[in-house]
Formats: C-alpha cells, structure tokens, sequence
C-alpha cells in the first residue's frame, strides 16, 4: 500500500533564512487531498546528510518532494550556484530511500528539464504545485501514466519530458491556515514572514524568468483571504512581511482591494509590509491606500531610465514615471528602493553615466546596482544570445561559458562597449554616495548580496525586521 505520509524538504541554506513558502502552502493543499506532509527543513541544520537520513528513517515516506527556490544566487559578483547543492541532497535522498523523488518550487520552475535532467531525479513538477502535486501522487499510487499529470516534469526512454500545467486558480485551494512551518522561529532568525495576494507576470522584460516559471497570467487571490492568511501569521507572532507578488501593482484594482480588506479587519495598526513593485502604473491614491494599510516600503523594479535602456529592455515606463512615484511615495510616507540592472545589451558608458546621474536627481531612499544580467534559459535574452553562437565565443559573456549550453550555470550579460570592469566604474560613478548599494566584488561592505549576508544575519538577531534593503539602508545611516 502507497504510504500516505510525504516528506516535504527545504533544502535552501541560504542566510538569512527564508521561510519556505511554497512548502507551507503545498502541506495544506496536500493535507486536503488525503496525504500526512512531513517537513524535513534542512535550512539550519548543521549537517544536512544526517538530518535528510534522520527523516527518511523516522518517516519511510512514500514519496519526497524538494521545492527549489533558487538555481543561484543572480548575483556576479559570486555567482553561486546553488542548485549544485540541491542536486546533491536529490541524489543522496535516492540512495538513501526507494520513495520517489519530485522536485518543484518556483526555482525549479525556472528550468524544469535542465534542472531534472542535471540532478537526476525521477520527477518533477513545473509550476503550481497544489494540484500538480497531489495528482501526481495519485498517479503514482495508482501505477498510472504520469505524462498525463498537467505540469509533471519526467523521463522517457531516456530523455527528460514535460506536461504543460494546467490552468490553476489559487483562490480555489484550501485556506491558507499557514500551520505547516516554524514561522515564528523563520521569523526571529529571517526578520520577515512571506505571504502571496497574486501569482504569475504577464510583462516582457528580455532576461525575466517570473512568466515561464510562475506562469504569464496573473492568478489573484480574494484579497478577504489575503488579509485571513496575515491574521493567522499574526496570531503566530509574525508581525512584518514581505507580500511576494512580482509585481504587487499589478493590477492596482487588486492592490487596493487587499489594503481595503487589511484595514477593514483592523490589521493595519498591527503590521508593516513590504512589497515589489513596477513604476507603472502607480499614483498618489494607491501610495496612500498602501501607506494606510501598513505598507513601510517599496522595492520598485525600475532597471534603468536611460530611454533608450528601457526600450531594449522592453519596459513600459520611462523616467519622468519613475519621478513621479518616488514622489508619490515619499509624501505617504513610505520608504523607495530602486533597483537598477546594468550592463544589459546597448548599454554605453554614457548611458550608465545618465543613469546614475538621473537617480541621483529623483533621490529615492536607496538605489541597488546589479552589474550584469543574469541570462536564464526560456527568456528572450537568451533566445537572442543563443543566436549569436558559440556561449565562450561570445564577448558579451561572463561566467559558466562552457558545457552550459542550457543555461543552467550561471552565466551573465555585461555589454563588451563597458566591459568587465563595470562593476569598479559603477562604484567610481557613485562616488560614496551611501544611498547607492554597490556591487564591486573588492568592496564586501557595500555587497548587498542576501546570499549568507553576515551583516543582516547580525542585525536580525539583534533585532531589526523588515526588507532586507531596508535593515541594509538603516543600518548605513
């Protein structure tokens, strides 16, 4: 008889720790379904081989899903490949037990047949989860055919297959009772807690991996069970959060309908949030239904102002929007972060020149310079890079450039018109100006990088919650 218990493993060391999400949402839509989700949360263990041993032997589970967050760090200066790690804990689950081995989680999702065919597990799940897990399950117990299971990622006759999700509904699955992870200790040692109001990205951007791994239709969920699932964190201690849509403004009817529904409960006195965002659309009534509903800041995705930048980059807004959400934000009170990425194709010296002159001019609270593109398979960055030949013959490319062909490595875009050094020409640009959040790999106190930031994980310990741009922003005051 097919054991009904599955264990559900974390296998993100990253710190500071993020609260596995996905895995919290996954257990409740799994409890539903009939099976007993086990966690097994290798994230603070001080010997992940003994801990992944520990839970196999205790549970003897009958199937063991990992959710893969990230494939790497998307950061040039280190460019750590996490999913190698992953892979290990995939193979050492296999040896260790006959259950089947699925991965999923939106990392995964960036690549679900490079990353399958590079770890070697059996199956996998591309997309959504709640339902593409449980059917999965279902057939397997029933020796069915798992090609038929919408989004099951697996091989046949040697080669790695795929099914196409299904259209998937988040509002329709179980309540999201956030009963399944240690939220509040994820909270004490992460500093914030996770929520979702929306699923999926229907924008263009030419390096994005948010429409191929989260799906290009924006899923909404109702914002009274949004401001439901905040109540329950609460009731656990978790009192500040990051809401993880890609884009929270996207659509702002929907926004402002879950601020509507968080002050309508009497939660907004009680919470601060954080949130992504796009600079378009956003005006000075959403700014201050958000500020009035908790909102403390926002990280807005802005890339580049140079018009030019942003036409290759296939954004939709230009710099006088920018101006006026910055703007719009400051006089609600909540606190900007803008993120710029530089490097990416056309870019000149001029245009970086421009570009941080310009930032200097609308003056948000903080601006973070990613140098380099990370180039992730399935987006159009890569479909035009692949076109261009040889990866280690091209002069644009830095990183992972040979037995890569996938992707999956990392591997970065930095245009040959400024070169490998754009990372020290930034930090001259910038001049020490301590809103700017550099990224020279000689200057470590200005690394923003999340990945195992010593800084942050000090702060968090000692106290201070909420985004990590934000801790990094105070704590440069």
């Amino acid at each position: 008889m097919f054991n009904r218990e599955v264990l559900l493993v974390n296998p993100n060391r990253m710190r500071p720790p993020i609260a596995p999400l996905g895995l919290d949402y996954l257990a409740e839509a799994l409890a539903h379904r009939g099976y007993e989700p086990v966690l097994c949360d290798l994230c603070g263990a001080e010997d992940w081989q003994h801990a992944l041993d520990a839970a196999v032997e205790a549970v003897r589970p009958g199937a063991i899903a990992l959710t893969v967050r990230n494939l790497d760090d998307a950061y040039f200066a280190s460019q750590d490949f996490i999913f190698e790690t992953t892979a290990a804990m995939v193979r050492h689950a296999m040896a260790r037990s006959p259950a089947p081995v699925i991965l999923g989680g939106v990392g995964f999702s960036i690549a679900p047949c490079e990353a399958l065919r590079y770890a070697g597990a059996p199956y996998g799940i591309s997309g959504d989860g709640e339902q593409a897990l449980p059917d999965l399950l279902d057939c397997l117990a029933a020796g069915g055919d798992v090609s038929r299971v919408p989004g099951a990622i697996y091989w046949k006759d040697g080669a790695v297959c795929a099914t196409p999700p299904a259209p998937f509904v988040p509002a329709r699955q179980p309540a999201r009772k956030r009963r399944f992870l240690e939220n509040a200790r994820y909270f004490a040692e992460g500093g914030q807690g996770g929520i979702e109001t929306k699923r999926g990205c229907g924008q263009a951007c030419i390096y994005c991996v948010e429409p191929h791994a989260k799906g290009g239709h924006i899923r909404l969920m109702p914002p009274d069970s949004v401001a439901d699932e905040i109540a329950a964190m609460l009731d656990q201690g978790v009192d500040v959060f990051h809401l993880c849509d890609s884009e929270f403004n996207h659509p702002p009817e929907h926004a402002r309908g879950v601020c509507d529904a968080i002050v309508r409960r009497g939660l907004h006195d009680r919470i601060r949030w954080y949130v992504y965002a796009s600079p378009v659309p956003f005006d000075e009534d959403l700014a201050r239904a958000m500020r009035r509903a908790g909102c403390a800041g926002i990280d807005f995705g802005v890339d580049h102002v140079d018009p030019v930048m942003l036409r290759r980059l296939r954004r939709n807004h230009h710099a006088d929007a920018v101006r006026r959400t910055v703007k719009a934000c400051r006089d609600a009170g909540i606190v900007v972060m803008t993120d710029m990425l530089l490097g990416a194709p056309g870019e000149t010296h001029e245009s970086l020149a421009r570009a941080i002159a310009m930032m200097r001019e609308i003056a948000p609270d903080c601006v973070g310079l990613s140098c380099g593109v990370r180039v992730y398979p399935h987006t159009p960055l890569a479909a035009a890079i692949r076109r261009q030949g040889p990866l280690h013959q091209n002069p644009h490319l830095h990183g992972c450039l040979r037995e890569n062909d996938d992707l999956l490595r990392p591997v970065f875009y930095v245009d040959a018109a400024v070169g490998g050094e754009l990372p020290r020409e930034v930090t001259a640009m910038v001049g020490g100006d301590p809103r700017f959040f550099h990224a020279d790999p000689t200057e470590s106190d200005g690394n923003y990088n999340y990945n195992d930031n010593s800084r942050l994980a000090t702060a968090i310990r000692e106290g201070a919650r909420g985004a990590y741009w934000d801790i990094l922003r105070r704590l440069a005051q």
